[in-house]
């Protein structure tokens, strides 16, 4: 009955013994570790973007050394998830500066990491890499590199604007997507993410792959992939099978430290049945809309396929001032 607090405050010289390297959160830090203990001898932040600078001066007090791990062209602290909005569309994305911001207006000393390990294809990071990180990344070259491995699949549908503000024909033709590649035998070596820009596209696309997937019993064996949707279908755990990496449906304010070896997107938004196209895309029109661009585009290690109902032309940059729909 002895709470994990009381155990570490009885242990103080033992416990650094024991557990060298800590893993904690900033609320478990605040929780668990006297600010009067014994100081670390360092605390380190992993992605610090995200990480709201009130949050982080608890964990930084118990320590005698900090180094902050971040970048600053992803994303920013939101709020948006703490509020009961689900209207993307109308919601005001309130982003906070993070405890890597202040390190960064602080002119503290600085280390800037160009080695990208992620992309394994050059087309895959060179968008980013031209955009927000002006070419500073270093890449290494690929056999094929004069064939992308980014794809764009014109999708013919409509934006459900006014209603369910979500694309049906691009959740079937992913799901489609992700079926076939079930069925085919080099799939377990390849695995699968799917990105959108909206809440209401993943619910969407997650709804309509696990009815897909009933209908076909024999790609049970294969629905250990789906390991991330048990807690929205928790009928497919008894199904399971081990798997390193399972596929996962999310959406660009929650993809960020996520990759995979194909990454599937979802625009989403696009003309309606009347052909008017909006120039609402969600978060990306608020502020650090192109920070949020950034991530869901850079996810991918061997490939990535945009699905889209929406054309290039359609864009009209004269009726917006935002460089997240700009990118």
């Amino acid at each position: 009955g002895t709470s994990i607090r009381r155990i570490i405050d009885q242990i103080p010289t033992l416990l650094p013994k024991l557990c060298p390297c800590m893993l904690m959160s900033p609320i478990s830090v605040a929780q668990y570790i006297d600010l009067d203990a014994e100081k670390f001898d360092l605390v380190i932040f992993d992605e610090a973007s995200q990480m709201p600078t009130s949050e982080a001066v608890g964990a930084i007090a118990r320590g005698n050394a900090l180094v902050v791990v971040g970048d600053p062209k992803q994303m920013p602290p939101t709020s948006f998830f703490s509020s009961s909005q689900v209207d993307e569309e109308e919601a005001e994305f309130d982003d906070m500066e993070s405890i890597l911001d202040d390190c960064i207006s602080l002119s503290i000393p600085s280390r800037y990491l160009t080695w990208h390990y992620r992309s394994k294809h050059e087309s895959l990071i060179a968008f980013s890499n031209s955009q927000y990180y002006n070419g500073k990344l270093y890449t290494f070259p690929s056999v094929d590199d004069r064939v992308s491995k980014v794809r764009l699949v014109q999708v013919d549908g409509t934006y459900d604007k006014g209603r369910t503000r979500s694309n049906h024909a691009e959740a079937e033709a992913i799901v489609k997507e992700i079926l076939n590649r079930l069925r085919t035998p080099e799939v377990p070596e390849k695995s699968i993410g799917v990105v959108s820009f909206s809440q209401v596209q993943q619910n969407l696309i997650e709804d309509m792959l696990i009815e897909e997937l009933n209908k076909y019993p024999e790609l049970e064996e294969k629905e250990d992939l789906l390991s991330d949707l048990f807690i929205f279908y928790p009928e497919l755990e008894t199904l399971a099978l081990e798997c390193d990496e399972p596929l996962f449906i999310k959406n660009l304010e929650n993809v960020q430290g996520d990759e995979r070896d194909i990454i599937l997107f979802s625009i989403g938004y696009g003309p309606d049945r009347n052909g008017n196209v909006s120039m609402n895309f969600g978060p990306l029109n608020n502020q650090g809309g192109e920070r949020r661009l950034n991530v869901a585009v850079s996810r991918a290690r061997y490939e990535m396929i945009i699905f889209s109902t929406l054309r290039s032309e359609q864009i009209d940059l004269k009726r917006t001032k935002s460089k997240g729909v700009e990118g």
